[in-house]
């Protein structure tokens, strides 16, 4: 009985990938004759800085922290403070069309305020049958370019060594 109680304790120990250990009848912790890596003590944990960017209303002030790959959803978030009862997407401009193409445009609609429908974008002309996304992605890059337009910015954020 107690073989088997070791035999368990060994299976436990092992590694799950088929090392050398496994076939030398070895635990897998005593296989390797290297020795286990030490930490020097004079070496500090280190973590990734994200490059962080600070976004600006155009009165200069600061309304949100974002990383340097932020996506046009992400800016317009920041920028319109939308809720998670606002609505934010591509709707088709009735007064607008030439032929087989539709003015599509980003809208917002905030139920909690009772403003109705704000056109975000400028028209991003398509035909029936565009990808849903690839026509979100183009309303929202244009959303982005009237943030600018309108005088919001990023800049970058500084960064600090933060000693605890």
């Amino acid at each position: 009985m107690q073989g088997l109680a070791s035999f368990d304790r060994w299976l436990t120990r092992r590694s799950p990938r088929t090392s050398s250990a496994a076939r030398t009848g070895r635990p897998a912790d005593l296989a390797s004759d290297a020795q286990p890596a030490q930490a020097s003590p004079l070496s500090f944990p280190t973590r990734p800085v994200a490059a962080r960017q600070h976004l600006l209303s155009p009165q200069g002030q600061l309304q949100a922290t974002l990383p340097r790959s932020a996506t046009p959803a992400q800016i317009l978030r920041a920028a319109l403070g939308l809720q998670a009862s606002d609505w934010c997407g591509v709707l088709a401009d009735e007064g607008q069309g030439h032929g087989l193409q539709q003015a599509w445009r980003l809208a917002l609609l905030r139920p909690a305020a009772a403003s109705g429908l704000q056109w975000l974008s400028e028209p991003v002309w398509a035909r029936p049958g565009q990808r849903p996304a690839a026509l979100l992605q183009a309303a929202q890059r244009q959303a982005v370019q009237a943030l600018w337009q309108q005088g919001w910015r990023l800049r970058d954020v500084e960064l600090a060594l933060e000693l605890h």
